[in-house]
């Protein structure tokens, strides 16, 4: 069911007074959302629509640029309902990718926090409009047409600090808090577009597409099966709301009627309280985030065995799950399923599978309801089972394209690939073995997600990044840096000996760090252009093992 319809519904409901979406404690009830994404939808029909060739006439685009806070979950229904779109901005871009973005895009409304105000300068600069939303404290009584009292928790009137009444979102708000959910939450076509999404670009912009109701609605049909989504799947999801992670997470909640909790910027501690309050049956992260869970129980002088036996599922994604965290995961959360998929921005899910300590190394499962997989060579021709080759999907889920931008995303015909490559096993299994980025190291062509891959099925190793530096004789020489308990006392003679009974000799990093601390992109997954700079400038935040005599092969 379409999402704005359905938060309408549930909103009506018997069950309008449970929470439908909590960010750091902060509680919106589905009647609330129902009434506020309501507002806000009856408040774009207002501002004069923009020509753009890529969306339908008439078509209205907002910008949620606020990061996550406690309207952000009001914005999107809003946003989506009917004819409108869209586009949730990353906080963390700089201000040139900010300019460089909104300039392109020129949506008809951009929306951000107080505390945000490069976002609202650079907006102002290129005259687009915005509103301010406060800090999240519950609002004074509204007083637009039908209201009946507070709505919360968007803040108070003046909270942004404008004395315009049209620069403060939640005045901007107040004034439609009458719309009938049922007229403005309806849906929109299954053809038109509602989503842009963002994805890395290699000159500093991020790529711009744009996907289908229809893509997701499909999607979340068929999730409701594959993960077991139902009213009662309340879902922690502590990542940013402007990655594709946690904003799908939301979606499935506002779909299902399920709760949906989050937290204003990751942290391990809030995490496990928030656990600790139960109720939470689902949590949605990536791989990093799991393992600093499982470490700050250990590090945290928790008592031995704290343990959340609510939680049911949890959902991996964004990077390969190292086998090594299944048991620490178990024993954090004992009778949670875990479940990883392998997507893509611009693909959706291609790929769901279940975790085992037997599961391959690069095993990524069998591909998504209503996907198709086929392996290709460089010409384009189908490969035989068990051979290596570009991933292509037939699939419902796909987005339209870019905006802008030449990113990984090419279709052929029915098909598409973002270029990653892998092997198609006779049972459907995917085996994933690279994302881009191959390295040719004396000759001979590697992936460093294969050989990160099979780090991390080592026992002393949770996670790893693998790239490569300039080397005279090789050309490019693989080093990787790696964390995990059992690295403690590993020389790098020893380590290369435990790499070599899993990867052939040329797949063998030639140096091995480690480090405190991983840098984090703000999707909370590793950020490996921190780290390679950190290895061109000899930082001292990455520790090369030492060598036998314990000293340092540097």
């Amino acid at each position: 069911m379409p999402v704005a319809q359905q938060v309408a519904r549930t909103g009506a409901g018997p069950r309008g007074e449970e929470a439908a979406f909590t960010l750091d404690g902060q509680v919106v009830t589905h009647r609330q959302l129902a009434r506020r994404a309501a507002a806000v939808a009856a408040g774009l029909r207002t501002v004069p629509p923009q020509d753009r060739r890529w969306l339908p006439a008439g078509a209205r685009l907002l910008a949620i640029g606020t990061g996550n806070h406690p309207v952000f979950a009001e914005l999107f229904t809003g946003a989506t309902a009917g004819r409108g779109v869209c586009a949730v901005l990353d906080p963390h871009w700089g201000t040139a990718q900010t300019h460089a973005v909104l300039a392109r895009l020129r949506p008809d409304l951009v929306v951000c926090s107080a505390g945000q105000t490069a976002l609202h300068g650079v907006a102002d600069r290129l005259g687009i409009r915005t509103l301010i939303a406060g800090d999240g404290r519950p609002p004074a009584p509204a007083h637009g047409p039908g209201s009946s009292g507070a709505d919360g928790p968007a803040g108070s009137s003046d909270a942004s600090g404008s004395s315009d009444a049209s620069g403060s979102y939640d005045r901007w708000l107040g004034e439609r808090l009458g719309a009938d959910p049922a007229e403005h939450l309806a849906p929109g076509a299954d053809a038109t577009p509602f989503l842009v999404g963002f994805t890395s670009g290699s000159t500093g912009l991020p790529h711009a597409f744009h996907r289908s109701r229809r893509s997701w609605r499909i999607s979340l049909a068929e999730g409701r099966e594959v993960w077991g989504m139902d009213a009662g799947q309340h879902t922690l999801a502590p990542g940013p709301l402007a990655h594709g992670l946690s904003l799908y997470a939301l979606a499935e909640c506002l779909e299902s009627g399920a709760a949906f909790h989050g937290l204003s910027g990751f942290d391990t501690a809030a995490v496990l309280r928030r656990l600790a309050r139960g109720s939470v049956r689902r949590l949605v992260v990536v791989p990093s985030m799991l393992s600093a869970l499982c470490a700050a129980t250990e590090d945290s002088g928790a008592p031995p065995g704290q343990r959340f036996d609510e939680v049911a599922t949890v959902v991996s994604g964004g990077a390969k799950l190292s086998p090594g965290l299944l048991a620490p995961v178990a024993g954090l959360l004992p009778r949670a399923r875990v479940r990883e998929y392998y997507g893509a921005s611009e693909l959706g899910f291609v790929t769901v599978g279940s975790p085992g300590p037997d599961t391959a190394a690069q095993d990524v499962g069998t591909a998504f309801p209503s996907v198709t997989l086929e392996l290709r060579d460089a010409g384009g021709a189908p490969v035989p089972l068990g051979t290596k080759g570009t991933v292509y999907v037939r699939s419902p889920l796909v987005c339209d394209g870019y905006v802008w931008g030449e990113g990984s995303f090419r279709t052929d015909g029915d098909w598409a690939t973002v270029g990653d490559t892998g092997r198609l096993t006779a049972d459907g299994h995917l085996h994933l073995l690279g994302r881009g980025g191959m390295v040719i190291t004396g000759g001979l062509n590697v992936y460093p997600s294969e050989v990160e891959s099979a780090l991390i099925r080592l026992p002393q190793i949770d996670l790893a990044l693998v790239t490569s530096v300039p080397d005279d004789y090789l050309g490019r020489a693989l080093v990787a840096v790696v964390t995990g308990s059992g690295t403690r006392g590993l020389t790098q003679s020893a380590v290369r000996e435990l790499c070599g009974a899993a990867l052939p000799r040329y797949q063998v990093p030639r140096r091995f760090y480690t480090l405190r601390a991983w840098p984090l992109t703000s999707s909370g997954k590793i950020a490996r252009g921190r780290v390679e700079e950190w290895l061109a400038e000899g930082d001292a935040r990455l520790v090369p093992f030492p060598d036998a005599s314990g000293g340092s092969d540097d």
